[in-house]
């Protein structure tokens, strides 16, 4: 489930302590946070964000 970047910064963080939103954008762009661009608005991808580890190799063996 897609949300938007500025929800999903309030739903997983407490307040005052989100990354800065230029930061979770580029995380979406490099593609260790899920998500992806959609016009001009980030979307987070919530169920592989939830499902994943923090560790991207241990991710990509675990999703084949």
């Amino acid at each position: 489930m897609l949300v938007k970047l500025s929800t999903w910064r309030k739903i997983r963080f407490p307040v005052g302590g989100a990354p800065d939103v230029r930061i979770c954008r580029r995380e979406i762009d490099l593609g260790t946070l899920p998500g992806k661009k959609i016009g001009r608005s980030y979307y987070v991808d919530l169920d592989k964000e939830k499902s994943s580890s923090g560790d991207p190799f241990l991710d990509e063996l675990l999703s084949h």
